[in-house]
């Protein structure tokens, strides 16, 4: 499972932007994305804040000429994604880590990005909501 949009603050629906993905380098639908250099890539895992969500999954191009659907990402729109760790209930409000490959969430706090706003406490893979905070 990756990020997949569950609702806004506002009920707002953001317009799609595109992009080219950087040469060479694929994408999954709901992976979170930085710009760099003027093209997408995976984010950093626990220091740089995603700034898009991808809308749909892109095969590697080794000259990237297909634009990606993406939507930017707001700190009012909640996403439903899954965890690579268990997720207590005791972390609810607390910001946990994206996990390598910008598609889950894992249990860190430590420089967190993800605010976690339900969990159902599975082991290993809670399924999760929250929201990206800075």
């Amino acid at each position: 499972m990756a990020f997949k949009r569950c609702g806004s603050l506002d009920g707002a629906q953001d317009p799609i932007e595109y992009f080219l993905l950087t040469d060479a380098e694929a994408a999954t639908l709901g992976q979170t994305l930085v710009l760099t250099s003027g093209r997408l890539t995976a984010s950093a895992v626990d220091t740089t804040m995603p700034q898009f969500v991808a809308l749909a999954s892109r095969v590697a191009e080794t000259t990237s000429v297909t634009p990606l659907p993406v939507e930017r990402l707001r700190e009012d729109v909640e996403y439903a994604t899954q965890s690579m760790a268990t997720v207590a209930s005791t972390l609810v409000g607390t910001k946990v880590t994206l996990h390598t490959g910008g598609l889950l969430v894992t249990a860190t706090t430590t420089n967190g990005l993800f605010e976690i706003s339900a969990t159902d406490g599975a082991t290993t893979t809670s399924n999760v909501k929250g929201y990206f905070r800075r």
